[in-house]
């Protein structure tokens, strides 16, 4: 171990000894200009773009396919607090099934079976346990209490909302 300290010290000794060279002031290369104009960046810039064309496709196709959900909502928000304008309800509902499931499978639908057919294509709508209050409305043109109307009506708005497509 001893030897080994000596010849390290040697060496240190003879670094040291050694005369120090004048390397000049250090060598830097020009900087890199940055740009555009590289063929990855349009290729990346394609891809974005088209990225985003292809977003906004299935954003217009989803808001085109759902538009008649809103007019439908629209109208029943406009008869709402209207008691005399209020079977137009079951008018909007059985327009917009003909529109979603087709008029071959809807248009003959009529008491119970179309309120059962509510009730199935809807996420937990509940318009088949109204039948009579709903019949005397449509048969007797007798319009439910407030209490009922509100009822129905919510639970129209919520199969306007969570209906099923295409059974």
């Amino acid at each position: 171990m001893r030897q080994d300290s000596t010849q390290v010290d040697s060496l240190l000794q003879q670094a040291q000894q050694l005369p120090s060279a004048d390397l000049g002031p250090i060598y830097e290369p020009p900087p890199v200009e940055f740009s555009f104009e590289t063929t990855g960046w349009a290729i990346l810039g394609g891809m974005f773009l088209l990225g985003v064309l292809v977003i906004l496709f299935f954003m217009l196709r989803h808001y085109l396919r759902n538009r008649y959900r809103k007019e439908a909502l629209t109208s029943l928000y406009e008869i709402e607090s209207d008691a005399s304008a209020f079977p137009k309800v079951f008018v909007i509902l059985k327009r917009v099934a003909i529109q979603v499931f087709g008029r071959e499978k809807v248009g003959s639908l009529h008491g119970n079976s179309w309120l059962g057919f509510l009730d199935k294509t809807g996420k937990d709508v509940r318009l088949l346990q109204f039948e009579e209050q709903i019949s005397a409305l449509i048969y007797q043109d007798r319009i439910p209490d407030q209490e009922v109307r509100k009822e129905i009506m919510s639970q129209a708005q919520k199969w306007i909302k969570t209906h099923a497509g295409k059974l």
